[in-house]
């Protein structure tokens, strides 16, 4: 070091010794902004960060101005959904007490969505399913009364929850059946996709205990053409895909669940090239039920059924004719917002990256009208306000 800044930096710790003696810095005061009221583009962005698995993530995003509102911490391995009415979000998680070893804790922790403030918390069985976030491990009866979590030890059962009196109701054993799809009409009843191709449906009694169980035909063969457990609501009725690119309609009301005939997604020229359906949350469907977009990708084979999207097809839902394809942006995850001019977002999984298709033009899905980068480090499935 030459003369000159030592000299320099002795004139700074001198100016910085005589302000300290003559004057006494303020405290700082924390200011707490309050979140913009949640509209129909608020994104909420499930992170299990898989680098360091127990210190999980929902990102909450401004779908707007593609802008970071707060984030909740949601430990390891949880999974996360919204109340019916959207003003609490539901998180069902474990901790252990050594971070990674120790006596393990788990809870359902309740937040306020309006500011993402903690409520509460109810202890749960150390039972529910440890992976990444699909929809049908953890859903709400329509009325809000339960809250049904998904249970793998490998044994499979669902943890009914009675988020009013704030405690654990009933366990319910689904031996063979998998995924948590409530009724729309009735909130005490809900089904289950079971491994045989059949489903499942469970009828609860008030106190949230079992009240009877049925089994459904088989509608669909598991071992040459599985289905996918993202389903997508319209009305009443339920939409599933298949590995091969079948779609499910299956009716949740009535006395029994009533099965539409399957239809192909993948026209005989692209089945040849290989065209296949891939990703999470690989499909959504608009609000109006008018429309069914896909992510498809090419060269399909064993364990491809989670690739991203190298195309979007989009389908119209009443005449099952395919209407548009569009770039596939990468696409791992997908929701359509409820606004009023609906709007398609999209987890890029290549690129780790948000990104918001207006879809009022069946035509013009190639650019994005809004993006987000780096959403996260290893994020999985987006849910919707």
């Amino acid at each position: 070091m030459t003369l000159f800044p030592r000299l320099a930096l002795a004139g700074i710790v001198a100016s910085v010794c005589a302000f300290g003696a003559s004057a006494e810095l303020p405290n700082d005061e924390l200011t707490v902004f309050p979140m913009p009221p949640a509209n129909p583009e608020r994104i909420y962005l499930a992170d299990p960060v898989m680098p360091h698995l127990v210190d999980g993530r929902v990102h909450v995003i401004d779908g707007v101005a593609m802008k970071v509102l707060g984030m909740l911490g949601t430990g390891f391995a949880s999974q996360f959904s919204l109340s019916p009415d959207r003003s609490e979000i539901y998180v069902a998680t474990t901790y252990h007490s050594r971070l990674q070893r120790g006596p393990r804790t788990d809870v359902l922790e309740v937040y306020d969505a309006s500011n993402l403030d903690f409520k509460y918390e109810i202890e749960l069985p150390p039972k529910h399913v440890q992976g990444l976030n699909i929809r049908a491990a953890q859903a709400s009866t329509p009325d809000g009364r339960w809250l049904l979590i998904q249970n793998a030890t490998p044994a499979t059962s669902v943890t009914v929850v009675d988020v009013v009196q704030r405690k654990v109701a009933a366990e319910i054993a689904t031996p063979g059946c998998y995924g948590i799809v409530p009724w729309p009409g009735n909130p005490r009843r809900f089904s289950a996709v079971c491994g045989d191709g059949t489903l499942s449906t469970i009828d609860l009694k008030d106190d949230g205990s079992l009240a009877g169980r049925t089994v459904s035909a088989r509608f669909f063969d598991p071992d040459q053409d599985p289905v996918f457990m993202q389903y997508e609501f319209v009305g009443e009725k339920i939409y599933l895909v298949s590995y091969h690119g079948q779609v499910h309609g299956v009716q949740l009301s009535g006395a029994a669940p009533a099965f539409d005939a399957p239809w192909p997604l993948v026209p005989e020229a692209e089945r040849k090239q290989g065209w296949a359906p891939g990703g999470y949350e690989l499909f959504a469907i608009r609000p109006d039920g008018r429309r069914l977009y896909i992510g498809m990708h090419r060269h399909a084979k064993e364990g491809s059924h989670k690739n991203p999207a190298e195309q979007l097809w989009v389908y119209d839902l009443a005449s099952h004719q395919r209407i548009a394809r569009a770039p596939g942006q990468g696409a791992i995850s997908m929701k359509v917002s409820r606004s009023e001019a609906p709007r398609l977002v999209l987890l890029d999984g290549e690129h780790n990256e948000l990104k918001a298709l207006d879809v009022r033009d069946d035509k013009h899905l190639g650019k994005p009208v809004a993006t987000f980068a780096n959403a996260g480090e290893t994020p999985v499935y987006l849910e919707l306000h």
